[in-house]
C-alpha cells in the first residue's frame, strides 16, 4: 500500500470537507445577521414611534381646542343670553371670551402645524415601509441562492466522509495521528509534493537520495525544513 499517495489523497478529502463545513457557518452567520435588514426594520420602527407621538400629540390638541370652543360657547351663551345685566360681570364675560378665541385660534394653528406633521411622519412611514419590503425581498431571493448553495455543500459531505473514512482504514494509527497532528498544526497541509526537487509548500531544496526516499511507497519521510510529510507525484 502506498501510504503517502493514501495521506495526500486523505489531505485533499480533509481540505474540501473543511472548505464547505466553512462556507456552511458562513452562509448560515449571513442569512442569522443581515445588516441592511436589521437597519431598513430600526428605521421603519423609529418612523412608527415618530407617527405615533404626533399623533397623540393631535388628539391633546383636539380634547384642549374642544374644551375651549365648548367653554367660549358657554360664556358666549351666558354674555348674550341676556340673564346677566351687571355691567363688571358683562365684561368679565366678554374678556373671557376673547381670551378663549385667543386661545382657539392658537390651537386651530397649532393643529394645523401638527396635521402637516403627521402627513409628513406618515409619508416616512410608508417609505420606509416599502424599503423594508423591497429588502426582504431582494434577501429572500439571495438567500434562496445561499440556502440553495448550503444544501449542494451539505449533499456532498457524506460521499467526503466515505471516502474518509476509508482511507483511514487503510492507514496505520499511527500514521493516522501523526498526519491529523500536522494537518491541525500545519494550517491544513499535513502533506507537501515535491515539486522541482523542492517541497512545494516551504521551497526548501531536497536531495536527490531524499526525493527518491520519498517516492518509495513504503517510506514516509519528511521535509527538513517545515516538518511536512512529503510526496512525490
Amino acid at each position: 500500500m502506498n501510504e503517502t499517495f493514501s495521506l495526500y489523497r486523505l489531505q485533499q478529502l480533509d481540505s474540501q470537507r473543511v472548505q464547505r463545513l466553512k462556507r456552511i457557518k458562513q452562509i448560515d452567520k449571513i442569512i442569522a445577521s443581515d445588516i441592511a435588514l436589521l437597519r431598513a426594520q430600526s428605521v421603519v420602527r423609529k418612523a412608527m414611534e415618530a407617527l405615533a407621538e404626533n399623533e397623540q400629540m393631535l388628539q391633546e390638541n383636539s380634547r384642549k381646542l374642544d374644551e375651549k370652543v365648548l367653554k367660549r360657547k358657554l360664556t358666549q351663551a351666558k354674555l348674550f343670553g341676556g340673564k346677566i345685566s351687571a355691567t363688571k360681570e358683562l365684561q368679565d364675560l366678554q374678556a373671557e371670551s376673547e381670551a378663549l378665541a385667543r386661545a382657539i385660534k392658537v390651537l386651530e394653528e397649532e393643529e394645523m402645524n401638527l396635521f402637516v406633521v403627521n402627513e409628513a411622519r406618515q409619508s416616512t412611514k410608508a417609505k420606509a415601509e416599502t424599503e423594508l419590503q423591497n429588502i426582504r425581498n431582494q434577501k429572500a431571493s439571495e438567500n434562496s441562492k445561499l440556502l440553495g448553495e448550503r444544501e449542494n455543500l451539505k449533499a456532498q459531505l457524506p460521499k467526503i466522509n466515505s471516502q474518509r473514512e476509508a482511507l483511514h482504514a487503510q492507514l496505520s494509527p499511527e500514521v493516522l495521528e501523526e498526519y491529523t497532528t500536522l494537518f491541525k498544526s500545519k494550517g491544513g497541509v499535513a502533506v507537501a509534493e515535491i515539486f522541482d526537487g523542492g517541497c512545494r509548500v516551504c521551497g526548501v531544496d531536497l536531495s536527490p537520495t531524499e526525493v527518491q526516499q520519498a517516492s518509495n511507497p513504503n517510506v514516509i519521510i519528511k521535509c527538513k525544513s517545515c516538518g511536512r510529510i512529503l510526496y512525490k507525484i
